[in-house]
């Protein structure tokens, strides 16, 4: 199996309030065994990394089945 079919890319900015990017980051991480997996892996990296930088109060994702689950975590 090709290498790099075995990862999954990733990337995370943080913008002032002026929308300004002042941080990013990508990385490529090992796939998971599925794309919900690979989502929460990249969350968490992304707040591990954010969170060395400084205190963020809020994080905004795009995927809509991990949106979903930690609003409604029962469902």
């Amino acid at each position: 199996m090709d290498f790099q079919a075995q990862l999954s890319g990733c990337g995370w900015v943080w913008m002032d309030s002026l929308r300004k990017i002042q941080l990013m980051g990508k990385r490529n991480l090992k796939r998971r065994e599925t794309a919900l997996h690979s989502e929460v892996e990249a969350l968490r990296w992304a707040m591990e990394s954010i969170l060395q930088h400084l205190s963020c109060q809020s994080f905004r994702m795009d995927c809509k089945d991990l949106i979903s689950m930690i609003k409604e975590p029962h469902a």
